[in-house]
């Protein structure tokens, strides 16, 4: 009788670990996955005239636009990232950061596949678009940014990052280009 009560002790605490387990990864995979599934940042370099207009960059100038929205998890995560951002690149290089809503881009035409997502402005061009990092944390050791901005990494154009698999809040309303 007692080793008939163990091994259900044992079978219940394993069906108790795995479902916990199950329902984590279900929860955690919920916001991780491929940044724009649809490719809707390829449309960027068409929408450059409206993200000018947007951000008011000039020459000379690197501007980095932060998209986030408060109701997603995945914001909370990218603000360290930001606040990380700011510390390491206020001596190195001279930035310009702007935060918009979805609705502020939506309202130019531009639509957001997900957030939180940064755009990345130099000198009149469109640089980046994309996740802050790579990964389900946005870790700034992940980061995709600190390349770019520190201009290790060029491109031979716009980096349109659709494909990298990151921290998001998908599925946001968005308007049709127009």
């Amino acid at each position: 009788m007692k080793l008939k009560s163990q091994r259900l002790g044992w079978a219940l605490l394993l069906l108790w670990i795995l479902g916990t387990s199950l329902l984590l990864f279900r929860f955690g995979q919920s916001d991780y996955g491929e940044f724009d599934p649809e490719r809707q940042l390829q449309q960027y370099p068409k929408q450059l005239a409206a993200l000018l207009h947007l951000t008011d960059a000039a020459v000379d100038e690197t501007v980095l636009v932060h998209i986030l929205d408060a109701s997603c998890r995945c914001s909370v995560l990218a603000q360290a990232h930001i606040s990380q951002l700011q510390s390491l690149f206020q001596t190195k290089v001279k930035l310009r950061q702007l935060q918009r809503s979805v609705a502020d881009l939506q309202q130019a035409g531009i639509t957001v596949p997900a957030t939180p997502m940064v755009i990345v402005l130099r000198d009149k061009q469109l640089v980046y678009s994309g996740p802050y990092a790579s990964g389900p944390a946005c870790r700034s050791e992940d980061s995709l940014l600190d390349a770019i901005l520190l201009q290790r990494l060029n491109t031979p154009a716009a980096w349109l990052n659709s494909e990298t698999a990151a921290c998001r809040c998908a599925n946001v309303a968005t308007l049709p280009f127009g």
